[in-house]
């Protein structure tokens, strides 16, 4: 998020010293389609300004706030490429945040820019999140199982995890929804050491290698 680069840049820095790649989630947390197309547009050029200014490394990823690159902003992907991305994770092939009917696995959008869809467990019209609250109250093996195939299909799946999800005794935040409650809090408990075991023996590698290997 830029407007947290902004107060915090000797973390960012130290993130982008470990040799991590760099994306933009936002100048701030509103989502896309809450926008008009035009200052949707300039927030993400100064989000990009911003993070490579004070990263001091390119950036070449963007992923709306809560994957809100659809509805009335659904093909506002097509000014990426211009702004100087090589990937989009914007679009999931879920009800409610997305459309089922979108494609589940990576997939180019144009030429040479990738759209790289968050992973859901199955791909009939029941599917469920691998991130989130999906990895933290499935079934262990069920989990473990569909990281699997996705490493086998070399899918370039992104492995979503909020910084929160690592901290169990976070406060609970008032005025929620029934389900933003649950998201937010449903098998946080151990999660650390479930998410280590879940992981366990997997080569990762950032978006931004799979997609140059391209």
């Amino acid at each position: 998020m830029g407007d947290q680069a902004r107060r915090h840049p000797g973390l960012l820095r130290r993130i982008a010293a470990a040799g991590h790649a760099i994306a933009l989630h936002g100048l701030t947390h509103r989502r896309a389609f809450e926008m008009d197309r035009a200052d949707w547009r300039q927030a993400v050029r100064d989000g990009k300004t911003l993070l490579e200014d004070l990263s001091g490394s390119a950036v070449r990823g963007y992923r709306a706030p809560e994957w809100s690159l659809r509805g009335a902003a659904a093909d506002w992907w097509q000014d990426l490429p211009e702004l100087g991305f090589h990937y989009d994770s914007s679009r999931v092939p879920l009800a409610v945040i997305g459309t089922p009917a979108w494609p589940r696995l990576p997939h180019q959008l144009a030429e040479g820019f990738w759209e790289l869809p968050p992973p859901v467990l199955w791909s009939g019209p029941v599917r469920m999140p691998l991130w989130g609250w999906g990895p933290r109250v499935l079934p262990f093996s069920l989990v473990r199982r569909a990281l699997e195939t996705l490493a086998q299909e070399d899918a370039g799946t992104p492995l979503v995890l909020h910084p929160w999800e690592l901290d169990a005794e976070q406060p609970r935040l008032p005025g929620l929804t029934l389900g933003h409650r649950y998201t937010h809090s449903a098998g946080l408990r151990g999660y650390a050491g479930r998410l280590r075991d879940l992981w366990d023996g997997f080569q990762l590698t950032t978006l931004e290698t799979w997609v140059e290997a391209r």
